[in-house]
């Protein structure tokens, strides 16, 4: 059965709403009903009453939760068991959007993990926000960073830090509300909600989860974009890449966000307590121009 299904059908029987269910699972309304209907075609019952504003679990529904939160349950510990080495070393998995490893976040980890011993196997991953709640809730992640915060229940979110944003281009003295140039974007870096309505109607010619691809972009074919300031501030102050006249500075938060269970480990709860600066030692340095 895939549990899928089941994670579906359990945010539902919490929440008794399939729009506030959609909001948890990061789906829309109609792929949860979706959802619910193939577990109900596969059971062969009816999990739900459907009223208006009254979404009840049936008798069904009632007897196959504890089964599918057992199962779930079940399968994460499972897969924490198998992903152990044969030496029981212990493992911290961590998860990151691209941008924030090219920011230098290896560095934020690197003293916690100098003082650790030996057996001790570090794992790390790349991937947006739901990929990253889906891997804490599977109990494949330990740790993730996102761009903005879970409203998962099981999931603990605290704010972690926060990034300067800079509108940058490689022609000198261009001016934000005048140029009429091409958009390289940085998926995750500018959420649409604070995406600048002068903006809006330029093309976007790249979309990429990489600092570096973006900025090689500028640096080849021109364009404009948003990426942090740490990242660019060396190419600007070697003439390669130029602020863009009048465009608004923005910075945007990062949060740190774990399972619950693992802030009982004092270890790992030293490393939350800890700062991380981005940039202060960023991998994306300026390179020459082809």
């Amino acid at each position: 059965m895939d549990t899928d299904l089941l994670r579906t059908f359990i945010a539902v029987s919490k929440s008794r709403h399939f729009g506030r269910a959609a909001e948890t699972l990061y789906l829309t309304q109609s792929a949860v009903s979706f959802r619910i209907r193939q577990l109900e075609q596969q059971l062969g019952v009816s999990l739900f009453t459907r009223h208006r504003n009254n979404i009840q679990l049936t008798a069904a529904g009632e007897r196959l939760l504890p089964y599918a939160e057992t199962i779930l349950q079940t399968l994460g510990q499972a897969k924490q068991v198998i992903a152990q080495q044969a030496v029981m070393q212990q493992q911290l998995a961590i998860g990151a959007p691209a941008f924030c490893w090219e920011l230098g976040l290896q560095e934020w980890l690197d003293p916690w993990f100098a003082n650790r011993e030996s057996t001790l196997c570090l794992r790390t991953e790349t991937g947006q926000r739901e990929q990253l709640c889906r891997q804490l809730l599977e109990r494949t992640l330990d740790l993730a960073i996102l761009v903005e915060p879970s409203k998962i229940d099981e999931i603990t979110v605290r704010p972690f830090c926060d990034y300067p944003l800079t509108l940058v281009c490689r022609q000198p003295g261009q001016h934000f509300t005048q140029m009429a140039k091409s958009y390289v974007q940085v998926d995750g870096l500018l959420p649409g909600a604070l995406f600048p309505s002068e903006l809006q109607s330029r093309t976007t010619v790249l979309l990429t989860s990489s600092l570096q691809q973006a900025i090689k972009h500028l640096l080849r074919h021109g364009g404009m974009a948003y990426l942090p300031h740490p990242a660019v501030a060396s190419y600007i102050r070697q003439g390669q890449l130029h602020l863009v006249e009048g465009a608004p500075n923005m910075s945007r938060p990062l949060y740190l966000a774990c399972r619950n269970d693992v802030l009982a480990d004092e270890e790992i709860s030293g490393l939350l307590r800890t700062q991380w600066q981005p940039g202060a030692k960023a991998a994306v340095r300026p390179q020459q121009q082809p």
